[in-house]
């Protein structure tokens, strides 16, 4: 990996070792963060479940070597671990480091749209049924996806008007989950605004895209006590523009609690 040389001739660099094989040498500069750091989980009950219909590992291991300057994120190792690995880390001070792999700039007003829909969908979940008197309704489209790549390049594609919900590692595989923002109020004229995107992206992140081996928009529907009956129906247009880009649909029905 080439040198990065920072702004002051020396500072303070994370040397990161697995199996006494060099990894990276993490900097960022005379101020800044820098983390190297190893994580296990095992999982168990409804969550172990969940990752077993899932087709997920139920116990992981990893690596996470990243850092922070200046609003931006680097990132210079995240790796999977197995047992007997040996993880040796040396804090010391040098001119020049690697260059990160991948960096992400920090948004401020897309991390609050991140947390106003994080808002909504716990709201969702933990306060059950919409408030009484309220009907069945469409909530959003979500766009999913799942890839053997990496998806942040894809996902920057999009530009400033998707809310990125998640975009990283799901188990073994990576993951993206967007929403459009503002969300229509119509689900054809949701779909088709995504498909629009879609279709519209540069030829490398269209690459990107058809190498994803799920290409999902969810259809997200609020249930309610009533009305006795509802429906929707996808447009002929809207099954084409779909269909183009080599996509499928899905839908989600979030039960009314104490219905």
């Amino acid at each position: 990996m080439a040198d990065v040389k920072p702004p002051s001739k020396h500072a303070a660099v994370l040397d990161v070792y697995l199996n006494d094989r060099k990894l990276c040498r993490a900097g960022v500069g005379t101020t800044g963060v820098l983390s190297a750091i190893v994580s296990w989980v095992k999982l168990e009950g409804p969550a172990a479940a969940t990752a077993r219909r899932l087709n997920r590992p139920l116990e992981e291991a990893h690596l996470h070597v990243g850092g922070l300057r200046a609003n931006t994120h680097r990132f210079w190792s995240q790796r999977a671990l197995v047992d007997g690995d040996r993880i040796s880390v040396v804090l010391s001070r040098a001119a020049r480091w690697d260059r990160p792999t991948r960096e992400k700039r920090h948004d401020p007003e897309r991390q609050h749209q991140q947390e106003r829909a994080y808002y909504r969908r716990l709201k969702e979940k933990f306060e059950g049924a919409p408030a009484r008197g309220a009907a069945t309704q469409f909530l959003n489209v979500d766009l999913d996806l799942y890839a053997s790549e990496p998806l942040d390049a894809l996902v920057a594609a999009f530009g400033k008007d998707v809310i990125v919900l998640h975009v990283g590692k799901e188990g073994r595989r990576h993951s993206a989950h967007l929403e459009l923002t503002p969300s229509p109020r119509d689900p054809n004229r949701a779909l088709r605004t995504f498909a629009a995107r879609v279709s519209s992206l540069s030829p490398a992140a269209k690459r990107s895209w058809n190498r994803a081996s799920v290409r999902e928009f969810n259809i997200g529907i609020q249930a309610a006590a009533g009305p006795h009956s509802f429906e929707w129906r996808v447009e002929p247009e809207t099954l084409l523009a779909v269909a183009r880009i080599n996509a499928r649909l899905g839908t989600t029905v979030y039960g009314a609690a104490g219905a």
